[in-house]
């Protein structure tokens, strides 16, 4: 039981095969269902995430949102999924994933891994913020490339300036 448990921890990381490619049910430590997707973790007061976590966690809410709002605001359908499916399915899985291994058996997953479930929660995080930054280059990018245009346009039409 719990070797099927920690691989579909791990899976859950992205380290190893998924529990579907293993054909295994997802169940908790005690072998019951896991927490259904509806139900949010609040890392405000849930004290099972580390601090170091909570801390990205936050960080990626509030730049998800920002983004989200740029995309709508950007007409960007493809980028506006994706972070709703960040928001809604993805940390949230990730998160539930790690709340629902029991203090006690953390210490497995470092002697299968080699590293702390804290620290694979947070490289995990990090990969999603790393993402997220991408996201907001690639936005800015555009509105660069966008005001470039707008002077060059303003220089054609009206001439360089004097302090050029």
């Amino acid at each position: 039981m719990t070797g099927n448990f920690l691989k579909n921890l791990l899976a859950a990381f992205g380290v190893g095969p998924t529990a579907a490619e293993e054909g295994a049910a997802s169940t908790n430590a005690a072998g019951g269902r896991d927490v259904p997707a509806e139900e949010p973790i609040d890392v405000s007061i849930d004290r099972r995430l580390p601090e170091s976590s909570r801390d990205r966690v936050y960080a990626i809410r509030a730049m998800a949102a920002e983004l989200e709002l740029q995309c709508r605001n950007g007409g960007m359908i493809g980028e506006m999924i994706e972070l709703q499916r960040l928001r809604t399915s993805h940390l949230p899985i990730l998160l539930r994933s790690y709340v629902a291994i029991p203090a006690a058996h953390r210490a497995e997953v470092f002697r299968e891994t080699g590293r702390s479930a804290s620290f694979i929660l947070n490289e995990r995080l990090d990969k999603i913020l790393a993402r997220l930054h991408e996201m907001s280059r690639q936005l800015a990018r555009g509105n660069l490339d966008e005001f470039t245009q707008s002077i060059r346009f303003v220089d054609m039409n009206y001439g360089s300036g004097p302090f050029d």
